[in-house]
């Protein structure tokens, strides 16, 4: 049986010995159930703008949680770059560029970690 020392998992996360199903139920989302949260707590955001919509949001908010599920073991910053071409393709006609809905996207994110 191998020894994983913190200083070869942190090194090669690939030696982390698989967890089962914990692991993918922990990366499960319901989309449902996360815009349907979004869409009664957007307004209420610190990013969120006067005059937009939801749907302007929900962009954002949809990279930023099936992000979390692509990008699992990754912080928000590794895989930013990655999570600014999944917007552009989410993007569909919201008039938020990634630089102004990166925060919901951010925020989305982040939301499984509590």
């Amino acid at each position: 049986m191998a020894v994983f020392t913190e200083r070869r998992v942190m090194s090669n996360p690939a030696l982390i010995p698989p967890t089962g199903d914990r692991r993918r139920t922990a990366l499960q989302v319901d989309a449902r159930a996360e815009e349907a949260y979004w869409r009664s707590h957007y307004l209420r955001e610190p990013y969120y703008e006067r005059g937009y919509t939801f749907e302007d949001y929900l962009p954002a908010y949809r990279t930023g949680w099936e992000g979390r599920m692509r990008y699992h073991g990754r912080s928000f910053e590794q895989a930013e770059r990655e999570l600014a071409r999944d917007y552009q393709r989410n993007r569909a006609g919201s008039p938020l560029d990634w630089r102004r809905n990166r925060h919901a996207a951010r925020a989305a994110w982040e939301r499984f970690d509590h």
